[in-house]
């Protein structure tokens, strides 16, 4: 175990996913990387729930309230059916962007308070087991640890975990946090 890669969305199971991570790297010696994709699925609402969302900057969190607060965008049939799990209230990529910093810059800050360093790798985007096991092909890890259940929860359910997702498209070691 050389190079463990670490996706997180910034939820509990991801943090859990990472201390087991840190864990690993303290004990082999490990380096870790660190990526975030882009949760373009998600309601302002449920991105509310990420933790110390508050701090990221001060703007991020009255956005999505503001944004929680609107009207629902009235899908089509054929919308729906082409973009599953798209959002009734969209968040802007800015936005979105920013919480992925915010998300990396807190497992990196993690990380260093264990005296572990964790690199940040470029946020992902897309779908997120095809981005985790992209970053897992390009940056040449042997381990993946993530959590069972992020804020992704409901698609699970009716279309299976991203992880369980991600062990199926990479031929790495992958560790599933719940």
């Amino acid at each position: 175990m050389n190079t463990i890669l670490v996706p997180t969305d910034g939820s509990v199971p991801a943090e859990k996913a990472l201390d087991l991570a840190l864990d690993l790297a303290e004990m082999r010696g490990a380096d870790i990387k660190v990526l975030h994709v882009l949760l373009r699925d998600k309601e302002p609402d449920e991105l509310l729930r990420l933790p110390e969302l508050a701090v990221a900057d001060e703007h991020v969190a009255e956005e999505l309230a503001a944004l929680a607060g609107e009207p629902e965008t009235p899908h089509s049939a054929e919308e729906l059916m082409a973009e599953r799990g798209a959002p009734d209230r969209p968040v802007s990529e800015d936005l979105l962007r920013s919480i992925g910093e915010h998300v990396l810059n807190r497992a990196t800050i993690r990380a260093s308070a264990r005296g572990v360093t964790a690199q940040a790798l470029p946020l992902g985007d897309g779908t997120a087991a095809e981005a985790i096991a992209s970053a897992a092909d390009t940056e040449g890890v042997d381990t993946i640890v993530m959590g069972t259940r992020g804020l992704r929860q409901i698609e699970a359910v009716a279309f299976g975990s991203v992880s369980q997702q991600v062990c199926r498209l990479v031929k790495c070691t992958c560790v599933a946090v719940h």
